[in-house]
């Protein structure tokens, strides 16, 4: 899940962009623009994400399949439309969310099964299918099961959820069905019920080590696999403790490594995001040193 950079004056950096997106697919890492997380996509304007979507298709060139995330629609006229706007981009994927209904209601079984069965039949684009705990509810796991049964343009499934145990059980379930995507905390347990990638935010700070993960448990390498692993851990745990300790919210904290890094562009961040302060960024450099992650990234 690409991060979206900005300038200094809160305008889409598309050098930056362009770079960034170089970056990580030089590293073997393929681009899910404007994301509703990391991407910033709720932050976006329609054009301002259409226009994400561009430069990553362009950058990409045929290396990667790019794969675009809808903003979480609630209704399957809005789902529709963006699919229908990814199509005439030349994207090659859609990720389908579910409909989120607002101030913690969740849908219903039968609004869940409506809506998918309203959406699905419309949209030409391969679609990946997620479930994610972070908006909210989950979707029981019966109902992207019968999807499956009914929809073959459905190329991937994508499971978050705090439980573990919850997520095991739909790893094993649905892996000998379709291509399983997870998160890098739970990709060794996935991987060995099946899933074969990660959807995920991490890559935009440690590529190189992400994919080394990725490759090393596929090749049978555990012990090049465990080093990667405890690498990404404690770089996201100091990460994810500076900003919980300075009231930062990832992203800041994100566009600040990758600015301690060395990365082209001000990665500045967009309201109502609060940017770091001099001081905090001199701060998060010092991690990002201690961290050794411009040398285990290549950029030393």
């Amino acid at each position: 899940m690409g991060a979206t950079p900005f300038d200094d004056q809160g305008r889409l950096d598309e050098d930056a962009l362009r770079a960034h997106v170089q970056w990580l697919s030089s590293e073997g890492i393929s681009v899910l623009p404007a994301s509703a997380s990391s991407g910033e996509g709720p932050l976006l304007s329609d054009e301002e994400v259409f226009r994400v979507w561009e430069i990553v298709v362009e950058e990409a060139a045929g290396r990667f399949p790019v794969v675009v995330a809808n903003r979480e629609f609630p209704t399957a006229a809005e789902n529709i439309r963006f699919a229908r706007e990814a199509e005439s981009r030349g994207l090659d994927g859609i990720q389908l969310y579910p409909p989120t209904l607002g101030h913690v209601i969740a849908p219903t079984t039968d609004v869940l099964e409506a809506f998918y069965e309203d959406v699905l039949p419309h949209v030409r684009l391969p679609v990946l299918v997620s479930s994610n705990q972070a908006t909210g509810f989950e979707v029981p796991l019966a109902v992207h099961e019968r999807l499956l049964a009914r929809h073959e343009h459905i190329f991937a499934f994508y499971k978050n959820h705090s439980d573990l145990m919850n997520c095991a059980s739909a790893y094993a379930r649905m892996a000998p069905r379709t291509t399983v995507l997870t998160g890098f905390v739970r990709l060794p347990m996935a991987f060995l019920l099946g899933a074969t990638g990660e959807l995920d935010h991490v890559q935009n700070l440690m590529p190189r080590t992400a994919r080394a993960l990725h490759d090393a448990l596929h090749t049978g390498d555990l012990a090049r696999a465990s080093t990667a692993y405890a690498r990404i851990v404690e770089a996201q745990a100091a990460t994810t403790r500076f900003g919980q300790e300075e009231g930062l919210n990832r992203m800041p904290v994100y566009k600040g490594v990758l600015r301690a890094l060395g990365r082209p562009g001000t990665w500045a961040t967009r309201a109502p995001y609060r940017p770091l302060s001099d001081e905090q960024q001199s701060r998060l450099a010092a991690v990002v040193d201690r961290l050794g992650l411009a040398e285990l990234e290549g950029l030393a």
